[in-house]
């Protein structure tokens, strides 16, 4: 009889919500979905897959669907697979971005899949800026500020782990505010 990993029980240690599932541990495929926050990117919807002889493989969907991503995004997103590794961009058939990694059965254990969802919120904050168009309508990203984060253990325990196998980054800074036409007539702000 097929036994995979006690997904829903790493999920509920790690604090990730999980808002569906399909299959359990005596078959030998199953999926949890699985919601993200970041620092600064919220709502990345992960699909957790198991499957018996391959292992886990995670896939975040990382913009909406029918989307059009531009080509410097795309091309933004692919860099990416060379500078971070254990983590690649990919498009779905419908051209959809998704980050993706896979983790072997042999050495699988909660702390692997956590590093592993660490790793692909880590990276989802970090290009947010750079890759909105393939976040949000138009580029406009929500307003996240204030906003408190879903699963703060996950990143606390793995965060520092993760960022120590990636380049170094910092935030890009927040590019000054244009005034309009009238403010600047004016003099005010």
């Amino acid at each position: 009889m097929p036994s995979g990993p006690p997904l829903d029980a790493w999920l509920a240690e790690l604090g990730v919500e999980i808002v569906a599932a399909a299959g359990d541990g005596s078959q030998p495929a199953m999926s949890r979905d699985v919601m993200l926050d970041g620092e600064r990117r919220f709502d990345l919807r992960a699909t957790v897959a198991w499957v018996e002889d391959f292992g886990l493989s995670i896939w975040a969907y990382y913009g909406l669907d029918a989307m059009e991503v531009p080509r410097r995004v795309l091309q933004r997103m692919l860099r990416a697979n060379f500078d971070y590794a254990f983590v690649k961009f990919a498009l779905t058939d419908d051209d959809r971005p998704m980050l993706v990694t896979e983790l072997p059965s042999a050495g699988l254990d909660r702390d692997a899949l956590g590093r592993a969802l660490a790793r692909l919120t880590v990276v989802a904050d970090r290009l947010l800026e750079e890759t909105a168009s393939a976040v949000a309508d138009r580029g406009l990203l929500p307003d996240w500020s204030g906003r408190t984060g879903r699963n703060p253990g996950l990143l606390a325990a793995y965060r520092a782990d993760v960022e120590s196998t990636m380049p170094a980054w910092a935030p890009e800074p927040e590019p000054p505010r244009r005034r309009g036409l009238l403010a600047r007539l004016l003099g005010g702000g």
